[in-house]
């Protein structure tokens, strides 16, 4: 049998030899030639796919949308008409949408000093540490894998159930599925013991409960939702629910749409009033009132915070409504982790949107002092290309969220943000299309250098070149970014240890008077440069979560009885330490009070 050829990727350097000798080739100081070499060949080259992250991952099959537009086929032939150039494959590329992995932080690009986190999908049930980690879904056992890899195969398995696409649905047998318990976290009781659930959607069903809240529209907290959904009322706000809407169908007698900033009773003596998460759009805070019969006082009051980023304009109207302390704050407590003080969000947006604006006006090369150049710069042309734009912006995204970035990029750069018409993202878009400046949007190539695309394409080299590849008449360069929280560290970031209830007091206090920790120092992106890379992409840290130090600010400015965290709960250790520092928190609020 003779030898399969193989590949030039696939051998090794001791594996080549001299055309006519057969010799092997040896470390040389004379500088070879390539027609020297007896190069393997084979019929298709398997160049392995080179991630811009080191972070190892099990390969996960992406979930493919199916565009059922009919007016997209119209619009690719219209754009053909006129001229433009063919961007059927970017759209296609963009119908393969990775839908936002549980948490929009959380993501396959976490660093490698990234704290251990819970996955959103098992952060409902508290774990007895040790227990073993199971999927809600399928029940593959994922104990041994790290929380990025339970969250993105969660994921996978929830698309797979609810698309009604999927080969599992058409076939005529249907699998039982069995949902887990309805877990305490979920479930609000007020003192005449009505009960109400927020974001717990994928538990068995409880007869006595009829109401359900929905706080925005990430998988981790709609999971469980579908077509026939009958176990009751589903609450939210405008956005939340037309997103719910466009991809479950649910019937709309089940719908209530709660106005912002307005209380609504939902029970003769419980109202809400949803205030602004400043999260992804739609996403909403839910503080509860129960009153007395005549409503003129409260009994019970209930924070809810979803998934939040706290700022002091929630800190302001949360006080200037609850007179009395809040009873309960269930709180988001993604990032309730020492060193994770990221900058604030106006700080990141303005540097990285400058960062951006110097790109345009330096160029690369001269902004990096970068004077190699690139075996891509060599191209074969007649006379030198022209280029509407010097280079292409691409903001990774999950379905929603993360879209201040390419905003604030578009805005100083004098641009418009580009998505593709008929894909699913600009259905999704369609939703909440006030979210962005007016005219902002647009569907035209030729007026945009900002892209909004699915984190996945800026996996690797290969998946940009997937992308790029249609536009490179329009567009010279191109350089990404990936916003998340989990990029960024400081001094803090350190294993810390903490001996009594005082340490920790000390360590906050110590973190609120620390402003350095909100400014981003644009070298934080600047030393990311790849000097040899085809494609430039950036990480920034914008996050659209609490930072330790928001959460701090948070707890120590806003008066309550009771905290409960919402995430990490898999840990015992975890859900004491956790306690600790609500308890440190009500120690510096009462000192202020004082």
């Amino acid at each position: 049998m003779s030898k399969r050829s193989r590949s030039i990727v696939e051998i090794k350097r001791s594996d080549i030899k001299w055309k006519n000798g057969g010799r092997v080739l040896r470390e040389t100081k004379k500088q070879r030639k390539l027609f020297e070499f007896d190069i393997p060949t084979a019929p298709s080259l398997n160049v392995r796919e080179k991630s811009f992250d080191n972070t190892s991952m099990e390969k996960q099959d992406l979930i493919v949308i199916e565009d059922d537009d009919e007016d997209s086929a119209d619009d690719d032939k219209e754009r053909r008409n006129r001229g433009c150039i063919d961007t059927s494959a970017a759209a296609k590329l963009e119908e393969v949408e990775v839908i936002e992995l549980l948490h929009d932080d959380s993501d396959v690009y976490a660093p490698e000093a990234s704290p251990s986190s819970t996955s959103s999908v098992f952060k409902e049930v508290k774990k007895v540490e040790g227990e073993p980690v199971t999927c809600p879904l399928c029940s593959k056992d994922l104990t041994d894998w790290e929380n990025y890899q339970r969250e993105a195969h969660a994921e996978n398995c929830l698309e797979k159930s609810n698309d009604s696409n999927t080969s599992i649905a058409r076939t005529s047998k249907k699998r039982a599925v069995i949902r887990p318990p309805l877990p305490q976290i979920k479930v609000l009781e007020f003192s005449n013991k009505h009960k109400i659930v927020v974001d717990g959607f994928n538990f068995d069903r409880k007869p006595d409960i009829t109401q359900y809240f929905l706080s925005h529209f990430h998988a981790d907290h709609y999971m469980g939702l579908k077509k026939s959904w009958d176990n009751g009322s589903i609450y939210g706000s405008q956005v939340t629910i037309n997103l719910m809407l466009q991809k479950f169908n649910i019937p709309r007698d089940l719908v209530r749409i709660l106005p912002m900033n307005v209380e609504t009773w939902f029970e003769p003596t419980i109202s809400v009033i949803p205030l602004d998460a400043n999260h992804c759009p739609g996403a909403t805070v839910f503080l509860f009132q129960e009153w007395d019969t005549t409503r003129t006082k409260t009994v019970k009051q209930i924070l809810h915070t979803g998934d939040f980023r706290s700022n002091d304009s929630l800190v302001t109207k949360l006080n200037d409504i609850c007179v009395t302390p809040i009873d309960q704050v269930y709180l988001d407590t993604t990032y309730l982790i020492p060193g994770f003080h990221f900058p604030h969000q106006k700080s990141v947006l303005k540097v990285s949107a400058d960062f951006c604006l110097q790109i345009i006006k330096q160029g690369k090369s001269k902004l990096f002092n970068d004077t190699q150049r690139s075996i891509f710069n060599f191209r074969l042309v007649v006379k030198p290309q022209k280029y509407l734009y010097k280079c292409l912006f691409l903001v990774g995204t999950y379905t929603i969220g993360k879209e201040r970035l390419a905003i604030s990029i578009a805005q100083a750069l004098g641009t418009k943000i580009y998505v593709p018409k008929g894909t699913p993202r600009c259905r999704i878009i369609s939703q909440y299309l006030d979210y962005f400046p007016p005219h902002l949007i647009s569907h035209n190539l030729e007026e945009c250098c900002v892209h909004l695309v699915p984190l996945s394409v800026l996996h690797s080299k290969e998946t940009i070149d997937q992308y790029f590849k249609p536009f490179t008449s329009i567009y010279q360069d191109l350089v990404g970014f990936i916003p998340t929280g989990w990029t960024y560290t400081n001094k803090y970031a350190i294993d810390l240890n903490f001996a009594d209830t005082a340490q920790r007091i000390a360590y906050c206090r110590q973190v609120l008077n620390d402003d350095a920790t909100d400014r981003l120092d644009v070298q934080f992106i600047l030393k990311q440069y790849k000097r040899h890379a085809k494609y430039q992409v950036f990480r920034v840290p914008y996050s659209e979560h609490s930072s330790f130090k928001d959460l701090v600010r948070f707890g120590t400015s806003v008066n309550y009885k009771q905290m409960l965290a919402t995430v990490n709960l898999h840990s015992l250790d975890k859900i004491r330490d956790m306690n600790e520092w609500f308890k440190a928190w009500q120690t510096i609020a009462h000192s202020h009070a004082t």
